[in-house]
């Protein structure tokens, strides 16, 4: 019988960026800054090259992209996989010699609800993975263009259905989508066979199918919230919106495709980095979180509730702009992980600071200079790894399904 590890990552605030090492330890490009111990701690051996990307899945394992070729002594390409049950970078079943030269790879979702058999829960990969950025690959039979998964169950990386997508800027892809189970959300460059552009589609994993979606440009970062009570569930930041309420941010109508402004608006700057927390009610939108530059007083703000302006977060708050920012969401219990719900973790050229809700203030976790922190990913969850841990995590979907 397998046992309930609730150690993983329970207090791991993972970045990817620019730097080797930080704190006169060498860390090459990623590395986790542990909550609870207030230390930064390595992943191996690190990149030769910048992350652009970081992400954790459910099991814990983190997956990092950006230009680099290799991670220790491993040529995996610009993407990677760190398994947290063996502590160790793992093959991706791809080869640097794969990638054309200059790829990048700058964003990445995982998809884990496809519930692996035992065995495989510590494997290489429980989950779909998606990739997107600039890159070409060399598959099996075919060639990728800027995007590509793993397919878990194939057990092979497959490119997208032929479209002609110029870049990727973001992915978005949620377990808990209970009626867009099959549908990815991504930001980019995309074309149709007319040659209209197009700054945000959505991909059907089933019936392999793209749906182009108009009205937005400069698409910087996308938030899926599976709330039964409401379609408007799709919050994006971009720097261009056709709906004239919007401003910064806005909401698509997953099945009208409509954008609305009930995420509020953002009267001046670009939001690089948007993060929600779930109301507890039908009524309640709950909380979002953007970060990025020119925001006015701070460059990370906090908006509550269905109406309001964004506003800043405690005193002593950012300026520099964001690049990188992850919350800690709904569940996050602050004496088991060290990171009270609505606290916030954000980075960027020459600064890493987290906002402690528990303490109500900003702290910088870095004092040095000469590196620059891309992306940020917020850990403060257990690793699943048995039948009664899905039992678990399937209870929690249906409260944040409902709320």
């Amino acid at each position: 019988m397998k046992y309930l590890f609730f150690y993983y990552l329970l207090y791991r605030c993972c970045i990817g960026g620019s730097f080797s090492s930080l704190n006169g330890t060498k860390y090459n490009n990623i590395a986790y800054y542990d909550l609870k111990e207030s230390a930064l701690k390595a992943l191996g051996n690190g990149t030769d090259g910048e992350v652009k990307v970081v992400n954790v899945d459910v099991f814990g394992n983190v997956y990092i992209g950006g230009s680099f070729t290799q991670v220790g002594s491993m040529k995996t390409g610009p993407v990677a996989v760190w398994n947290i049950y063996t502590s160790a970078w793992v093959s991706t079943g791809l080869t640097a010699s794969q990638f054309s030269a200059g790829s990048v790879v700058t964003s990445l979702d995982t998809d884990c609800s496809s519930f692996p058999e035992s065995a495989s829960y510590t494997g290489l990969f429980p989950c779909d993975i998606f990739i997107g950025g600039n890159f070409k690959a060399t598959l099996s039979g075919s060639t990728a263009t800027n995007i590509m998964y793993y397919h878990n169950a194939n057990s092979a990386w497959e490119s997208f259905t032929a479209a002609n997508v110029s870049s990727v800027s973001v992915i978005a892809k949620n377990e808990l989508q209970l009626f867009t189970y099959s549908k990815v959300y991504i930001g980019g460059k995309f074309y149709d066979a007319t040659g209209k552009e197009f700054g945000f589609a959505t991909y059907d994993t089933d019936k392999k199918t793209w749906t182009f979606v108009d009205g937005v440009s400069g698409v910087t970062d996308i938030y899926y919230n599976p709330n039964v009570f409401s379609t408007d569930n799709i919050f994006v930041s971009a720097t261009t919106f056709t709906e004239t309420t919007c401003k910064g941010v806005c909401n698509l109508n997953h099945k009208t495709s409509v954008w609305s402004s009930t995420a509020g608006s953002v009267a001046t700057g670009i939001v690089n980095k948007l993060r929600y927390i779930k109301g507890l009610s039908a009524s309640n939108v709950g909380s979002i979180f953007i970060g990025g530059n020119g925001l006015s007083t701070s460059s990370v703000k906090r908006r509550d509730g269905e109406t309001g302006d964004y506003a800043t977060i405690g005193t002593n708050y950012p300026v520099e702009t964001v690049l990188g920012m992850d919350i800690c969401g709904i569940l996050s219990q602050y004496s088991v992980t060290g990171c009270k719900s609505g606290s916030v973790a954000v980075g960027g050229q020459n600064f890493f600071k987290f906002f402690d809700a528990n303490a109500n203030a900003w702290k910088s976790l870095l004092s040095e200079t000469g590196y620059s922190i891309n992306s940020i990913y917020v850990k403060t969850s257990s690793a699943v790894t048995s039948t009664i841990s899905f039992a678990l995590m399937a209870i929690v979907a249906i409260v944040c399904f409902l709320f």
